[in-house]
């Protein structure tokens, strides 16, 4: 069986914009000035849970996640900001997938959870230099860049193809209503000579030294540059790995408190996240950071390992941002990422009419877990507000053969299930599996291996029209250490995801699916040994 590479993001984004592959890498000289040019014209085995009630709507769009609009494609979101009293978004959009470009459409939010799509922002093939592709956008309130004392930038990439070796360069873009439209300023980030990876520009203004820094993806490295304007850049710096792909992309570097176990602050830590590709390791694509100092200039690792933020195939191209009108903006941050991944999107199906759909917004906390800095990652409080009913269920011990019994009306296409689960004895038992959207023969299982401190998610037999890729049907785990003998377990469930959190943000892991519409058997249980299950409440959403 053919496996496809993982590493085809820009590949296919140049394949919907109908622009020729870029493939390899360069940067620019070290500690030279960059001005803007003009541009051109234009696993473990377990019992097939029982199905139960069907679901009461036929509609397969996600119920509570941002999804490409009807018919439409969506990919990378871009970091939302506040503008007014909201939230705004924008993500890749292609309405004509797989012929046609990228836009930049906008959804906003007051409150995280429940987002409104408003349309485009950025139509694509504006002008001769292609399409918008990945980058970010700031409030420039001391107005730098002289376009207007709060005029919002978005510095983006552009393919810039065969445009005076300008391939794959960063381009400057402004707004003065907010983000609803935007205008094209220039190229302010060339890549000479071109044809090399130079993309996915993230920017922030860094308050100790005064002037605005951008991290990029190039070959081998995130490169770090300083501008006083958000017009001319200088080089500052490279951050070097090769631990998770030749090209890191969309990368995030944000500071956040450094919690010890007891709660209190140690202090302040950098965090460098990037996407990249695991194959290498045995994982797959997704979201990978490392902690560490931050001094204006250089980026430096507390280890030159990092960590996977995600433990699913489906957590990519993550975005992160802190609210500014926070008490305290370092104490969390929020994340979102793309539930998909290049090893399958482009064989994913329209059964329900779209191509795409990001992952819900989680916080972001830094804390020492076992003497090492981690993020923790949590759902909000706020977003149990998408769901319409609850049903709690009963305390119950369940062992093998005797499984959990489930409350009247607790089967959904879309839900969050909550339950605890407390050891009996001295040992846990050897597996235990929540089993969802079940029918029809399907189901997938959120798993755990109680005395491996691993968990797992199986979605080979999640439904009909599964892409043909050794990507999808691999089972993923995740260490999680489970040895104080309890387990908190949240699992969001939509149309087409799953969403796995466990013991407060210890590990997580993020999947697609492609259930029925009409599978929605639930199965919790066990083997080899007893556990005790509360807590249990199931919230849903029609």
């Amino acid at each position: 069986m053919d496996i496809v590479p993982f590493y085809t993001r820009r590949r296919a984004l140049g394949m919907i914009a109908a622009l020729p592959v870029i493939s390899s890498c360069g940067s620019t000289s070290a500690g030279g000035t960059i001005t803007a040019s003009p541009p051109p014209t234009p696993s473990t085995p377990s019992p097939t849970p029982t199905p139960t009630n069907t679901a009461s709507a036929a509609n397969g769009r996600p119920r509570y996640h941002i999804a490409a609009p009807e018919g439409g494609w969506i990919n990378d979101p871009q970091r939302p900001i506040r503008v007014g009293g909201s939230w705004t978004m924008w993500a890749l959009f292609n309405p004509t997938y797989p012929a046609g470009g990228t836009a930049w459409r906008r959804w906003t939010s007051s409150d995280l959870v429940t987002w409104q799509d408003r349309g485009v922002s950025i139509p694509r093939n504006t002008n001769a230099l292609g399409d918008i592709w990945t980058g970010s956008t700031v409030i420039d309130a001391a107005n730098t860049a002289g376009f207007g004392a709060g005029a919002l930038i978005a510095i983006v990439t552009m393919p810039a193809d065969n445009a005076a070796g300008q391939n794959q360069s960063c381009a400057l873009w402004y707004s003065l209503d907010g983000g609803a439209t935007f205008t094209f300023h220039a190229i302010v980030l060339p890549n000479f000579p071109g044809n090399r990876p130079f993309r996915d520009p993230s920017v922030f203004w860094h308050e100790p030294t005064g002037r605005w820094v951008l991290t990029l993806s190039e070959e081998g490295k995130i490169g770090i540059y300083t501008s006083p304007d958000l017009k001319r850049w200088t080089y500052a710096s490279g951050f070097l790995s090769s631990l998770v792909g030749g090209i890191m992309e969309c990368s995030q570097l944000f500071k956040l408190h450094l919690y010890n176990a007891d709660g209190m602050t140690s202090s302040d830590k950098w965090v460098l996240l990037v996407g990249g590709d695991g194959n290498a390791t045995g994982f797959t694509g997704g979201t990978y950071y490392w902690v560490g100092d931050f001094d204006g200039t250089n980026f430096t690792a507390m280890s030159p390992t990092g960590r996977w933020l995600d433990g699913g195939a489906d957590f990519y191209a993550t975005v992160v941002w802190a609210d500014p009108q926070a008490a305290d903006p370092l104490a969390s941050a929020f994340a979102i990422g793309w539930m998909s991944n290049w090893a399958y999107a482009n064989q994913l199906t329209t059964t329900y009419g779209y191509r795409g759909q990001q992952s819900i917004v989680r916080q972001l906390r830094l804390k020492i877990v076992d003497g090492t800095p981690r993020l923790l990652s949590t759902p909000l409080a706020s977003q149990s507000s998408v769901f319409t009913r609850t049903v709690s269920g009963s305390d119950q011990t369940i062992s093998e053969g005797t499984d959990y019994s489930w409350p009247a009306g607790a089967g959904a296409v879309a839900c969050r299930i909550d339950l605890t689960l407390t050891r009996v004895g001295s040992a846990w038992p050897t597996g235990l599996w929540l089993s969802v959207r079940g029918g029809d023969g399907y189901f997938t299982q959120a798993g755990l291996a109680l005395r491996d401190n691993a968990a797992f998610i199986k979605r080979d037999t999640s439904g009909p029209n599964a892409p043909n890729s050794d990507a999808w049907r691999a089972n993923r785990s995740v260490a999680c250490d489970f040895s104080a003998g309890t387990v908190k377990l949240s699992l969001f469930v939509d149309a087409g995801s799953v969403e796995l959190f466990l013991n407060d943000g210890a590990a997580t892991m993020s999947e697609l699916i492609t259930a029925p519409m009409t599978a929605v058997g639930l199965n919790l249980n066990a083997a080899g040994g007893s556990v005790k299950v509360s807590d249990v409440k199931v919230s849903s959403v029609d």
